[in-house]
């Protein structure tokens, strides 16, 4: 079917199917005409409109196929067994829309649709909020502020992500049908003028404190210092363009882009009221701290309710049909549909420890047994030796469910594991063991002496004289993988350049003399180290599956800003500032009383490593990748799974199928991105 998102809207007069959100904050139900007027002429009616323009971000963090777009087909991660997005990860996509295939979907026509769905509800609030009487001026600042960081930031995503695109800045109407694609240079020139728009409507409303769900001033400042940092990047460095359509900024060059990225990132790195960095890094992503307005690190953030079960339509429901029944989007998108929602990333790095192989179960039974497997809605596992139930939710709950999603890959493991001497974040990022319930010891028949770790991840080559001693030392008291070779590798090679996941574990004869790993569930593409800091660390028995969260999602953290800070530095040629700003953020980051510091000369390659053990998984990897030039090369050099087919052109993802069908001026002013 033809669905052009435009005559869509149109034909709903707006976005029809906007439905509630997760918070009273967040509760719309999109009316249109006279109806609109109406309904918008309240405070509690434009605060509901408002609230839908923040509910489409929760379609893109925390979810499934944004992780896809966003972190993988980089040097950081490979897909894993039970991927969805094997065809993206290896650059083979093409631009079918393919709807409702969860099996291999990148899901790109359906966040076209809802980015600019988002940009046409953040339209309408603009003009409703200006059009309400009952609203104080301080008020209208502070609501129009806000959508107008919202619109940029929704066409942040839609620039990044596809490069000249349709812009539009009033709602959609039966008057322009037919959209052209606007340069990226000119589309950076209007994301800027909103950005300085809302920082000075934010600034006049005196709107600078966190609240939760909601943006502010120094959030404005801080996506400005990620925006200004692109342009610097890509749109001058690898474009060689100037931003366009702005007068503020159409004369700055390279450096003059850095220059006023450093600037905002140095403004709000001193408001220290609003944000700065915890001692301990683990606090970051403990739940305790949930919500970025309780984080103290977070800058900006998206939202979800700590009752799941409440976050019915977390998510809008797509345009409707011609029947005028609603569409929903993708299951990828919404996890578990409309009736609850949350945040995936806790299932999205996670090894298949939950139901793994015959070497880990007890009492002679395969798969019955195992140490951490438990049912749907069970949470108790039978004590061999006491032939008691044994209370499992609190402690393999917070593991996540072993989708295999994604995993390190070599290069991230080995970056994690290079400073793990001195700095913190090795042990808070890196889950490289699991552990049994202490009063679970006894029901391993095959690990006679295990008494607490089951399975451990070593960094090691296998077969190493030091790899074979652990291996040695592990036989009879944990299944021990190695990054490469010895009996259960999780990586073919201990090249970063060659590496992919093993598939299945080889026959083992030297050391353990039996065949129990001879399985392919223990291959390296479903048994792997995964990421910590995403995984739920608070225990609620409702959801003992846990195959959704709470957790809100924080878009931008301080530390960012160092980063941002530090590669400003290094491109206007002050590398030794750059090295210092590096080691402020490593020092603060360090274990208690090590030497986290860095030397020599700081480089491009430096600053994206720091990137890497900062950010990993944050939904940035390769939008950092394409605009430094490096996405090609670090590829090529550290992720076999993806390059032998990455290219030129694969630095734009192509314009869905469905949009280039549908419109009326296809190659006049609107056209597929070269190569697709």
């Amino acid at each position: 079917m033809k669905r052009n998102i435009i005559a869509a809207l149109v034909a709903c007069g707006m976005v029809g199917t906007l439905l509630p959100a997760c918070s009273d904050f967040l509760e719309e139900d999109n009316k249109v005409g006279e109806t609109a007027s109406l309904s918008y002429s309240t405070e509690n009616g434009v605060l509901g409109l408002i609230g839908n323009c923040y509910s489409f971000a929760r379609g893109w963090y925390g979810k499934e196929p944004a992780l896809g777009l966003s972190e993988m087909g980089t040097d950081l991660f490979y897909y894993g067994y039970d991927n969805k997005q094997k065809s993206l990860c290896q650059y083979n996509i093409t631009s079918a829309a393919l709807e409702n295939n969860v099996a291999d979907n990148p899901c790109l026509d359906q966040y076209w649709e809802l980015f600019y769905c988002a940009v046409d509800a953040c339209n309408n609030a603009i003009k409703y909020i200006d059009e309400c009487a009952e609203l104080s001026e301080a008020k209208k600042q502070q609501y129009s502020a806000e959508v107008y960081f919202l619109r940029a930031f929704y066409y942040f995503h839609i620039v990044n992500i596809w490069g000249d695109a349709p812009y539009n800045e009033e709602a959609i109407s039966a008057q322009n049908l037919n959209p052209t694609r606007m340069p990226e240079a000119e589309i950076y020139g209007r994301i800027l003028a909103d950005l300085d728009q809302a920082i000075d409507l934010f600034d006049k409303a005196n709107y600078k404190d966190k609240a939760a769900g909601r943006a502010n001033y120094w959030a404005a400042r801080g996506i400005k210092a990620r925006v200004l940092l692109y342009a610097a990047s890509w749109l001058n460095g690898q474009l060689g363009k100037q931003v366009e359509g702005n007068s503020k900024y159409s004369g700055m060059n390279g450096s003059a882009l850095y220059s006023a990225a450093q600037t905002e990132a140095e403004a709000v790195m001193g408001a220290s009221a609003y944000a700065s960095l915890y001692p301990t890094y683990s606090d970051v992503w403990t739940m305790k701290n949930e919500g970025y307005d309780a984080n103290r690190e977070a800058i900006f953030g998206i939202t979800y309710s700590q009752d799941i079960a409440t976050n019915v339509n977390c998510i809008p429901k797509r345009y409707r049909e011609s029947s005028g029944s609603p569409m929903d989007y993708n299951s990828l998108i919404t996890r578990t549909g409309y009736s609850r929602g949350g945040s995936a990333m806790l299932l999205m790095f996670v090894s298949l420890w939950n139901n793994g192989c015959a070497d880990l179960g007890g009492n002679g039974q395969k798969d019955t047994q195992v140490f951490f497997r438990m049912a749907v809605g069970k949470t108790t596992i039978k004590s061999k030796a006491t032939g008691k139930d044994v209370e499992c939710g609190a402690a393999y709950s917070p593991y996540g469910r072993g989708f295999t999603r994604y995993l390190p890959s070599l290069r991230l493991w080995q970056l994690l594991e290079e400073h793990r001497a001195t700095d913190q974040r090795t042990e808070a990022t890196l889950l490289d063991h699991y552990d049994i319930v202490p009063g679970l010891i006894g029901n391993s028949q095959n690990y006679a002496n295990l008494t607490d770790t089951a399975i451990y991840y070593c960094p090691l080559d296998g077969n190493s004289p030091e790899g074979q001693a652990k291996q040695a030392w592990a036989k009879d008291r944990y299944r021990i993988q190695f990054a490469f070779n010895g009996d259960i590798p999780v990586y073919t090679t201990g090249d970063p350049a060659t590496a992919v996941p093993t598939e299945a574990a080889k026959k083992v004869s030297d050391v353990y003399g039996d065949a129990r790993y001879n399985d392919a569930k223990i291959g390296g593409n479903r048994s792997f180290p995964g990421i910590r800091k995403f995984l739920d660390d608070v225990y609620d028995p409702t959801y003992p599956t846990w195959d959704i969260s709470s957790r809100d999602a924080i878009v931008m953290r301080e530390s960012e800003l160092y980063l941002i800070k530090a590669e400003a530095q290094l491109a206007q040629g002050n590398a030794a500032g750059a090295l210092s700003t590096i080691n402020e953020l490593r020092t603060v980051r360090a274990i208690p009383g090590q030497d986290n510091t860095l030397s020599g000369t700081c480089d491009l390659d430096m600053i994206l490593n720091e990137r890497a053990i900062e950010l990993c998984g944050e939904q940035m990897r390769w939008f950092d990748l394409k605009r430094t030039g490096k996405l090609i090369e670090y590829v090529k050099k550290y992720n076999a799974q993806a390059a032998g087919n990455i290219d030129q052109h694969h630095l734009y993802r192509p314009i869905p199928q469905t949009e280039l069908d549908a419109v009326n001026n296809l190659g006049a002013g609107f056209s597929q991105n070269p190569g697709y």
